[in-house]
């Protein structure tokens, strides 16, 4: 009887001990999911440089915004003068490019380029920028550019636009000239655009996000 009783705590204590280790087993700690951290984009445009679209007739600067042209294969849209102001009628005193510089100088640390869009008759967009003569032609078979510095050319009653072989951290962008190209006939709309930056924190994805700039519209007939 004792043995049989014996037996039986033998037992007991071994299903109790099981028990027990059974107990201890811990699973291990969840890990916490790591949240992708999120970049917050600060950026603050502190330039506020005013700035204009124009065209120049006798001395005196109006600006624009919209166009109606017909494009017509190599014929000038137009030639644009650019200006810092953001007036609609600007009566020089002195010389347009001088009149240019007086108003570049009163600005530091800022440059001066151009954005073009044109839409399609199928609404095919396309947008690109102009920082130097390279990007002129970027898609000339639609649009030919020649960029203009009046201040380097003061005194003279013809010149040429800037070639690349010109162009250096002095030169002044001071007008545009747009000329349609050969598919002309397919665009519907043009739209011009002239600013300024210092960073190129002022660009997200190529396209300016800046606080100076001016946009004229031009519609194809």
């Amino acid at each position: 009887m004792k043995k049989i009783l014996l037996f039986l705590l033998m037992i007991m204590l071994l299903i109790t001990g099981c028990h027990k280790k059974q107990e201890e087993v811990k699973e291990p700690p969840k890990k916490k999911e790591e949240k992708p951290i999120e970049k917050v984009d600060i950026y603050k445009d502190l330039n506020n440089t005013p700035i204009g679209i124009y065209k120049l007739e006798n001395n005196t600067l109006t600006k624009v915004t919209n166009l109606n042209k017909v494009l017509n294969v190599e014929e000038d849209i137009g030639i644009f003068q650019i200006f810092l102001s953001n007036e609609e009628s600007i009566p020089l005193n002195t010389s347009f490019g001088e009149s240019f510089y007086n108003e570049w100088t009163k600005y530091s640390n800022i440059k001066l380029a151009f954005n073009i869009k044109y839409t399609l008759a199928n609404n095919e967009t396309t947008s690109y920028n102009i920082f130097s003569p390279n990007e002129t032609f970027e898609h000339w078979e639609y649009l030919m550019n020649y960029l203009y510095d009046d201040y380097a050319n003061r005194g003279k009653s013809f010149y040429s636009h800037i070639e690349t072989s010109d162009y250096n951290e002095n030169t002044l962008f001071t007008a545009i000239k747009m000329q349609s190209g050969y598919k002309c006939k397919d665009i519907k709309s043009i739209e011009l655009t002239a600013f300024t930056y210092d960073s190129e924190d002022d660009f997200i994805d190529n396209e300016y996000r800046g606080n100076s700039s001016s946009k004229l519209v031009i519609t194809a007939n």
